[in-house]
């Protein structure tokens, strides 16, 4: 599994250092693992709710681009 992650060196690393101030912010600052868990829970909820907002918009851009086009033909046919 370490091969894999470490293979693209950047993801590997950065993966890694994410880990370690997670867990620094937890022994070495006090941080309860429940307030991290919460923290976690709030990043991936936003997350997610970005992603949605994304593909929405990208839709609507789809969508706009489609009808434009079929505007264009029609134009073109007159």
């Amino acid at each position: 599994m370490f091969r894999r992650l470490f293979r693209n060196r950047g993801l590997g690393v950065n993966l890694l250092a994410g880990l370690s101030f997670l867990l620094l912010a937890v022994y070495g600052w006090g941080l309860h693992w429940e307030t991290l868990a919460d923290y976690l829970l709030i990043i991936i909820v936003l997350f997610a709710v970005l992603i949605f907002i994304a593909a929405v918009l990208a839709w609507c851009v789809r969508k706009w681009s489609q009808s434009r086009k079929a505007d264009e033909k029609k134009k073109d046919r007159q």
